[in-house]
């Protein structure tokens, strides 16, 4: 009886398997920073051991502001269990992407706003996979606080990470893929994070002046590449900031840049204006560019008069 009570014991007092949250090693963004953050803090709250971990460089969105203030961690603490581990994975679903830094055989739950993969997930997790065309990935972690009835425990640094989040992956509430619930967790975050309309002004002009002071990386930091692609080049970069004039002044070192690997394209955001620029050389693609978002290219470069997201292309291109 007293063996089966200390059995019982011990097994009740077990040291829980640690939680990985990461979007791999590949890319990370400011949504992908901001999910694995807040994650690892909900489930930390709820008493799990989780870290936020990444081996990823992070690109501009994630300003020096907010990285100052967060807890995602590019070196595992020495008594981090790692080959105990579960996985979490963020704003990303695409298996090819992160195979290579994560065990998939390992992994609990996903997070993703890019569709694509959902079949793949459910039947290897079930119900741990959370894949649907919404803004932002953020928004679907802020779910899991609200879920969980949290939501008033995140901290201030938190909440001002899925705010820059939101506001990136929906080029500021403007883009057809907000969804109302972007838009209330946006607001309801903001007074969490303790800020008003300001903020987005002072992210975005953050996000301008880090894009400017290293173009090059910028890019190269944002760049994604497709496969069996036939209708958009094979690599597309994206940057999204205030104003682009300043950014198409430097079109002859973008060619040099993005054109040393092949057929290239950007897609340079300015939401200032509410449009977006698509760059590209390649005289075929251009053609498919034009036929697919009704625009026409003049030294390669196409101004539309609609605002598109990375993902937003792909999907009109090829659906």
């Amino acid at each position: 009886m007293k063996e089966r009570y200390l059995q019982m014991h011990m097994k009740h007092n077990q040291i829980k398997p640690p939680i990985l949250i990461t979007a791999g090693s590949t890319y990370l963004d400011i949504d992908a920073y901001a999910c694995a953050v807040a994650l690892a803090e909900l489930l930390r709250l709820k008493g799990e051991s989780a870290i936020a971990y990444s081996t990823a460089t992070a690109n501009y969105s994630v300003t020096s502001s907010l990285a100052d203030d967060s807890r995602l961690l590019h070196i595992l603490p020495l008594d981090f269990r790692e080959q105990e581990a579960s996985y979490i994975i963020v704003d990303v679903s695409d298996p090819d992407y992160i195979k290579d830094s994560v065990p998939l055989d390992r992994v609990v739950a996903i997070y993703d706003h890019h569709v694509g993969f959902e079949e793949y997930w459910a039947s290897r997790i079930g119900n741990g996979a959370h894949i649907e065309f919404i803004g932002a990935a953020a928004t679907l972690i802020y779910r899991e606080w609200k879920r969980e009835g949290l939501q008033q425990q995140m901290s201030p640094a938190t909440a001002r990470l899925l705010v820059a989040a939101i506001l990136d992956n929906t080029l500021n509430l403007t883009s057809s893929n907000t969804t109302e619930e972007d838009r209330e967790a946006f607001n309801e975050l903001c007074r969490t994070a303790g800020v008003g309309s300001e903020f987005r002004a002072l992210y975005f002009s953050e996000v301008q002046k880090s894009v400017e002071a290293d173009l090059k990386n910028a890019l190269l930091g944002d760049l994604k590449t497709l496969r069996d692609t036939t209708v958009l080049p094979p690599k597309i970069a994206q940057l999204c900031v205030w104003d682009a004039h300043g950014i198409l002044a430097h079109l002859p070192d973008i060619r040099v840049w993005l054109g040393g690997s092949g057929a290239w394209m950007l897609n340079l955001i300015s939401l200032q204006e509410g449009c977006s620029y698509f760059l590209c050389d390649d005289t075929q693609y251009q053609k498919n560019i034009e036929t697919v978002f009704d625009v026409r290219f003049e030294n390669g470069v196409a101004g539309s008069c609609v605002s598109y997201l990375r993902k937003q292309i792909i999907k009109k291109a090829y659906f």
